[in-house]
């Protein structure tokens, strides 16, 4: 039998209940692992997403927990050794997005954006981080966007939380080499996600497509491939580093002109 490229590893992945925390979790477990699945809302997806990784051969633990609440992360720590003894893999993929012009945009609303993309993405990396320090080992992958580069316009808060976890993933490879802990970025376009799916709506949806050289939207399991390559020993010297898989989305300016002068 051959083993995966993630064979024996731990790994926490939020925000997996469903989407692109879903698919990284049980292509994580296709390739060896045993996956801590997490979700503050979507308690009864984390079981299910725990279920179908059981019946792949791994070992799953959900756990419910708000990844912008400094004691729940603590606890997703915590139980996560308990149950495993190690942290090889962090994912930092729980993510909201509340549109709005920004001139409309509440303060309640920035804030609920910012904690869960940004803060949260800061307190698991710390308190999974010890674990990783002490152990002189560990991989961290954020799931960033490519609105951390492009606005999205009325987005609201969405394009500076994802701009910040870009930076905040450089800052964490520079100051965490020294303990052998690898930490990178995806930054995806469009993906079949419910999320996505809401956001770009019929004619909306035909245009956005458009304007993706590669003429579709990404599915989860292409992101989920990425990660997998990003967490396993194929990319031994890649570090903090935001890796884009968005179609050629980001590059597709000059298309757009050819597609709007016809």
């Amino acid at each position: 039998m051959v083993e995966g490229k993630l064979q024996g590893n731990v790994a926490i992945v939020t925000g997996s209940g469903r989407g692109i925390g879903k698919a990284i979790s049980l292509e994580f477990a296709r390739q060896g692992a045993d996956v801590v699945v997490n979700a503050h809302s979507d308690v009864k997806a984390i079981f299910k997403t725990a279920e179908e990784i059981r019946a792949l051969g791994r070992r799953s633990l959900p756990v419910v927990a708000n990844v912008s609440n400094v004691n729940d992360v603590k606890r997703l720590v915590s139980e996560t050794t308990k149950e495993f003894g190690k942290i090889d893999i962090l994912v930092n993929n729980a993510g909201i997005m509340k549109p709005a012009p920004i001139e409309k945009l509440s303060e309640e609303a920035w804030d609920s954006v910012m904690n869960v993309n940004l803060k949260g993405a800061f307190l698991c990396s710390k308190y999974v981080g010890h674990q990783m320090i002490m152990r002189k080992n560990g991989v961290i992958i954020n799931i960033a966007s490519i609105a951390g580069f492009v606005p999205e316009v009325f987005a609201g808060a969405y394009s500076p939380s994802k701009a910040g976890l870009i930076s905040l993933t450089q800052l964490l490879a520079l100051e965490w080499t020294k303990y052998n802990i690898r930490v990178n970025a995806i930054c995806p376009g469009a993906i079949e996600t419910a999320i996505t799916n809401a956001e770009w709506p019929g004619k909306k949806r035909e245009a956005r497509i458009k304007a993706i050289p590669l003429k579709r939207f990404g599915k989860p399991e292409e992101v989920a491939k990425t990660a997998v390559f990003l967490a396993c020993s194929d990319s031994s010297y890649i570090t903090g580093h935001a890796l884009v898989t968005d179609g050629g989305s980001s590059q597709s300016m000059y298309s757009l002109v050819n597609l709007l002068i016809g």
